[in-house]
């Protein structure tokens, strides 16, 4: 019996784990629908990663990508084993992965460097072909955070007040006009989509990138971001003005070894403006999570994650000011 065969019988009809064939599992992680991503063992000692579709907007996303896009990047992803049927409906929908091991998640400045080599391979692909990929990520484009700053200006100066920072019209008019310039000049890529440390991991010195379903077509704008100065409550970290510029000339470079020509100066200049923006955005999303009796992250990480994201913003303003 080969190993898809075999891994249906892992599941069961339902989409869940199928006790009978299944020796041990333990719970990895919990998605934002409440259910479970697995290891498990079967009979024979192997061991797999279970993935129930854990987003319904995303059914069905993950294995298009995972026969269509990731097979024609280099193994810096884990394996498909099998998954359901594409036209099973989204609740017993699911994916069974290559178990890879422990991954270590970091941001060591290794790590993000050889993301930044990898990603501006999978940024020179063609995507022709790929018109069943949205034009949106899980967050809403730059030009609509953008808008939304701009159309509350009020809670938007209440919280540049609160981190000591002033934004004069004319310096709104300069960001907002790098915003729409990078829109228009940079082309539309394939893009990772949610590109932050927990996604990437050291798997014995080989990068492994994962959870791809919230994979787009956008400028490579989103995914640097993501790579460098996207913050996230469960994985800390430090980004400095010295180590953002390391990590995007590398990113430059490798664009470059793919015949991909970008003018390096006006790349910088779009990127500053950009991380301004999301960052501003990032901090009201961060504030209303504080807020919220409900949100599932501790107040701690919560407090780290806006000093973290405030930190990235007054970086960006003063290389974007300099400019």
């Amino acid at each position: 019996m080969n190993e898809d065969v075999q891994a249906h019988r892992w599941v069961t009809p339902a989409g869940t784990l199928n006790e009978q064939y299944i020796t041990s599992r333990e719970r990895l992680y919990k998605g934002m629908n409440g259910k479970y991503v697995e290891r498990f063992t079967v009979h024979t000692g192997e061991s797999y990663i279970f993935k129930p579709l854990t987003n319904p907007a995303q059914h069905g996303r993950e294995q298009w990508m995972s026969r269509h896009v990731l097979s024609v990047l280099p193994p810096i992803y884990p394996a498909l084993i099998a998954a359901s049927d594409r036209e099973i409906n989204a609740e017993q929908s699911w994916i069974i992965y290559e178990d890879l091991g422990e991954l270590v998640h970091d941001s060591r400045e290794e790590t993000m460097l050889a993301a930044a080599v990898h990603m501006a391979e999978w940024h020179t692909l063609s995507v022709a072909d790929w018109t069943e990929l949205p034009r949106v990520g899980q967050k809403p484009p730059i030009r609509d955070m953008l808008n939304d700053l701009l159309g509350q200006k009020e809670s938007t100066a209440d919280l540049l007040s609160k981190l000591e920072i002033s934004l004069s019209p004319s310096d709104w008019n300069n960001i907002a006009a790098l915003i729409h310039t990078a829109e228009e000049e940079l082309p539309r890529v394939l893009c990772h989509g949610d590109l932050h440390p927990g996604n990437m991991a050291d798997v014995n010195g080989r990068l492994v990138i994962i959870d791809w379903e919230h994979a787009h077509l956008n400028t490579a704008l989103w995914d640097v971001y993501h790579l460098v100065d996207l913050s996230h409550p469960l994985f800390p970290r430090t980004v400095t003005p010295e180590l953002r510029e390391r990590i995007i000339d590398v990113y430059l470079d490798g664009l470059e070894r793919h015949s991909v020509q970008v003018e390096r100066v006006s790349f910088k200049r779009w990127y500053s403006a950009y991380a301004i923006v999301f960052s501003l955005w990032m901090l009201r999303l961060i504030d209303g999570d504080l807020r919220s009796a409900d949100c599932v992250w501790p107040e701690e990480q919560l407090q780290n994650q806006w000093h973290e994201t405030a930190m990235t913003l007054k970086q960006c303003m003063k290389q974007c000011c300099r400019e």
